[in-house]
């Protein structure tokens, strides 16, 4: 499908704020793929349709992520369900068939151990880009995301881990074991 087809479709399936964050990601995820040696069109076109699901309701995310595997926290939860919903919408309503953009749509927001250089890029665009609301350490993972890509990871996963236990949530596995494999990887000699 054409960017334009696409963008006309995701204007009217998000609201126009999610729109903008939208284009954010695409522009923020290409400009970090370029710094990072990372394929640009696929991480713009990963950072562009990265939300595509966002603004369907909980019972509509079930739908679409359909037979996919959804554990019992992701199952219940829109901010988690969005990306593996994300990832079914991209493929099944835009024609992305590029495994490594789908991949990207899927672990945006909870990552896991052994992420790929363009799941990263995503997943630090989504925090990071100009049009999100400030929270605290923004601007520091900003600059992180411009000179290494694995420390800003590995702080990104932090404030993540921060903000699910501030809310007395459970942080989600995944996020869990990509932070113990950055962790892990950082206590070695």
């Amino acid at each position: 499908m054409k960017r334009e087809k696409m963008e006309y479709r995701l204007k009217k399936a998000l609201d126009p704020q999610r729109y903008a964050h939208t284009l954010g990601v695409e522009r923020c995820a290409r400009e970090m793929a370029q710094r990072f040696g990372e394929d640009e069109e696929k991480a713009a076109l990963a950072g562009l349709l990265h939300d595509c699901a966002k603004c369907m309701t909980l019972s509509q995310m079930q739908k679409a992520a359909g037979g996919e595997i959804a554990d019992p926290l992701m199952r219940e939860s829109k901010a988690l369900l969005h990306a593996l919903a994300g990832r079914c919408v991209a493929k099944n309503v835009y024609g992305v068939q590029d495994e490594d953009v789908l991949n990207a749509i899927r672990w945006h927001t909870t990552g896991h151990a052994g992420m790929t250089k363009l799941e990263k890029i995503v997943y630090l665009a989504d925090m990071i880009e100009p049009n999100r609301k400030a929270y605290p350490g923004v601007e520091a993972l900003r600059v992180l995301c411009r000179h290494d890509l694995d420390l800003a990871m590995h702080q990104a996963l932090r404030m993540s881990r921060d903000h699910v236990d501030a809310q007395g949530k459970a942080l989600h596995p995944d996020t869990l074991a990509a932070l113990e494999d950055y962790e892990a990887e950082r206590a070695k000699p």
